[in-house]
């Protein structure tokens, strides 16, 4: 009989295997990536859901990039998203110099302007299943590090 999806004229509105693999080893599940490129919105921004299992340091060097992006940092069991389930931390900076450390403990959003400074992010405990999500507004992910 065949893909049925395929034959129709809206087809093109529906991605499956929407996964990429992890750059972290203690990221083992699947993540989720959505990615408005030129066939699918043309909107030029990139989405992904990543689940976080255990304590790991997502990104160890403070950057910048000239996009906004959004942090989203969630309770993994989908009837109770708003109980994080752990601690994160987060380095925000205006200039790339004056460090201010933010520890998350609630499911919460976090707003990065184009050239805000941000990390490290660190998942610091995981006493349940976490999920993390990234939103940037930009074709490519480029950082510039506050140290060049």
């Amino acid at each position: 009989m065949g893909d049925i999806m395929a034959e129709t004229k809206t087809a093109k509105f529906i991605r499956t295997g929407v996964t990429r693999p992890s750059n972290h080893p203690e990221v083992t599940a699947p993540i989720i990536i959505m990615n408005s490129d030129e066939n699918y919105g043309d909107m030029g921004f990139t989405m992904y859901w990543e689940p976080v299992t255990q304590p790991f340091v997502m990104n160890p060097d403070n950057h910048n990039h000239p996009f906004p992006q959004y942090l989203c940092f969630l309770g993994g069991n989908p009837n109770n998203l708003l109980d994080l389930g752990g601690e994160v931390e987060l380095t925000l900076s205006e200039d790339g110099v004056h460090m201010e450390k933010h520890i998350i403990t609630t499911s919460s959003t976090v707003y990065i302007p184009s050239g805000l400074y941000h990390c490290p992010l660190t998942f610091t405990r995981v006493d349940k299943p976490m999920i993390f999500v990234d939103l940037f507004f930009a074709r490519a992910y480029k950082k510039k590090s506050s140290q060049t």
